[in-house]
């Protein structure tokens, strides 16, 4: 019988705990000893607040009485045992904790280790995404005080974890995404225990998926890597090509995305070379700036740039130069702070200024400029990217693309990688040159199904609605046996029975020819209008205006009294997930 343990310190968020809890209680199911680990409140910072969460609300001064309370009952919706953190930690320890995380000079902070653990290393993550910067300021006294007390989170839980697998036996752990704060901490001490850990996150590219990485962060390359040696020479079916393709064009219309949309309707009557006053007959370069805060400063992820405002500047520089090529760096909309975070106000100011200063033949496009991303696509002859999703999605349309950071398209033999700041010059160059734009695209395809719809698995025993509203599709536990779902079964095998995450081909799979493969990209070639969907184009000004009622009539139910409208609002809400479902 295997031992699971379920490290969870913000079980709180239901988007979290209904895909861990699922998989936690169909391993007990399986016969499995589960248990989870929760924070009891004793941690002074964590990622259940950031500084740079929407309104720059203040840390509440009853977060850990609210977030204990909601463990607690998002654990009981399982039935699943569970132990506080707190239990493996003494008062001693404590104190001396915070005596040393009081007690560093301000130049020590950022490489502070503690119990021999690089501390500072491993919470340096959410310290960025707390203040949405890079690197951290530390001669703000706001940062600084926020640095300590992850540390001294970090190094209750390197305590109080380590005494835990000291005292219960654990074979297998299951996390979410390993990369914040103490769920990196957490992460590291797992593996240095020689135990098996799936890290768990809500899917990047696929709505109805969801992420699990053995053995690995969420950020981490290598899980995918692993996946495409085995089948990245498989050729699609014409089915899986047409469902790569669909998914292209749902993400051209923000459709079944799961995560915000950030681009404008397309303006398909308007080209963008004439709305930006670009030159007709020069090479169109479009530069896609990514928000980077969630993977600067990671050893993992190490690129030819530690910086990307750098490799921004030394393209821009090269562009100066040339009068055959044009440059559009269309800045993330992400960081204008309209989804989910605010604004990121150090890099907004460098391309403020940058947007100033650029030469004749170059454009700045701001995060809030309505802009649509695919337009620019579709325009461009080349894209440039610091690792944005928009690569795979530039390679898919035909075009070369070149790769200056970390992305798990960076597998692909056609993706033009920046080797070193002194060779950019040359990457750039190679990319003007001649390809072969179809088997650069047969590639990128390959890539696309492969990551969203296959290394994503599958996960309909959950429904997302609004990005982070949850549902559970399922009553009891007749859903989570053996049998009844093929991700379940894959990820309790790799947990408990040490099985493999991912099918490997099978003897069909490998003697499939190209046939299908060339077949539709012949098609595509011939077909310019494949990826519009001019039906739902004829019905966007009826969603505009239907949108636009629907916002108008929510702040009106929201204005009645007593609270009856959030009330009412909540209550069909259920109506709708029962509805959609």
């Amino acid at each position: 019988m295997s031992n699971l343990l379920v490290f969870s310190p913000y079980a709180t968020r239901p988007h979290f705990t209904a895909y861990e809890g699922t998989i936690a209680k169909a391993c007990q199911v399986r016969g499995a000893t589960v248990e989870y680990l929760l924070c009891d409140g004793l941690l002074p910072e964590c990622d259940m607040h950031w500084d740079s969460f929407p309104l720059h609300h203040p840390r509440p001064l009853d977060i850990c009485e609210r977030c204990t309370a909601g463990a607690k009952a998002r654990i009981a919706e399982f039935e699943l045992p569970y132990k506080w953190l707190g239990e493996f930690i003494t008062k001693s320890e404590r104190e001396e904790a915070f005596v040393w995380a009081q007690g560093l000079a301000v130049s020590e902070i950022c490489k502070a280790t503690y119990l021999t653990y690089p501390i500072a290393e491993w919470v340096q993550s959410s310290i960025y995404s707390y203040f949405r910067q890079f690197p951290a300021d530390m001669s703000n006294w706001r940062v600084v005080n926020a640095y300590r007390g992850f540390l001294l989170s970090g190094a209750l839980v390197s305590v109080g974890l380590r005494r835990y697998l000291e005292t219960h036996p654990v074979d297998c752990a299951l996390l979410f995404n390993g990369r914040q704060s103490i769920t990196r901490v957490a992460f590291e001490l797992l593996r240095e225990a020689n135990i098996r850990v799936l890290t768990h996150e809500m899917p990047f590219y696929q709505s109805g998926h969801i992420m699990v990485k053995p053995n690995a962060r969420c950020w981490s390359n290598q899980p995918f890597a692993d996946f495409w040696r085995d089948w990245g020479n498989i050729p699609l079916t014409r089915v899986a090509m047409q469902e790569t393709l669909k998914w292209l064009v749902d993400r051209r219309y923000g459709r079944n995305l799961s995560w915000f949309t950030y681009n404008p309707s397309v303006n398909f009557n308007v080209t963008l070379r004439s709305h930006l006053k670009l030159t007709e007959g020069k090479k169109l370069l479009a530069l896609f700036t990514s928000s980077t805060e969630e993977t600067a400063g990671d050893t993992e992820l190490e690129s030819a740039y530690a910086w990307q405002s750098t490799w921004v500047q030394d393209v821009l520089d090269w562009v100066r130069k040339r009068d055959d090529v044009e440059l559009v760096i269309r800045v993330h909309p992400h960081l204008s702070g309209g989804t989910g975070l605010t604004r990121a106000f150090d890099e907004f100011s460098f391309y403020e200024k940058m947007k100033v200063s650029a030469p004749s033949n170059t454009r700045v496009i701001m995060p809030d400029e309505p802009l649509n991303s695919y337009a620019l696509m579709s325009e461009a002859d080349v894209g440039l990217t610091f690792g944005s999703t928009v690569g795979i999605e530039m390679a898919m349309l035909g075009k070369p693309v070149v790769l200056a950071a970390r992305n798990f398209y960076e597998v692909g033999t056609h993706i033009i990688k920046v080797r070193s700041r002194e060779t950019l010059g040359e990457d750039l160059e190679r990319s003007l040159g001649s390809f072969s734009a179809r088997e650069l695209r047969r590639e990128a395809f390959r890539m696309a199904y492969y990551y969203a719809f296959a290394f994503e698995l599958p996960f309909p025993l959950v429904s997302v609605f609004r990005v982070m509203d949850v549902k559970r599709n399922y009553s009891g536990t007749k859903a989570l046996e053996r049998g009844q779902d093929e991700t379940l079964d894959h990820i309790c095998n790799y947990l408990l029975e040490t099985g493999p995450l991912f099918d490997s081909p099978t003897a069909a799979d490998k003697t499939r020819s190209l046939a299908e493969e060339d077949a539709f990209l012949e098609w595509m070639e011939k077909t310019p209008d494949c990826l519009r969907d001019r039906n739902y184009e004829r019905l966007l000004p009826i969603f505009k205006t239907l949108r636009g009622m629907g916002r108008m009539t929510k702040r009106a139910i929201r204005k009645m009294p007593f609270g009856s409208g959030n009330a009412l609002l909540q209550a069909g809400q259920g109506f709708y997930r029962s509805f959609a479902k």
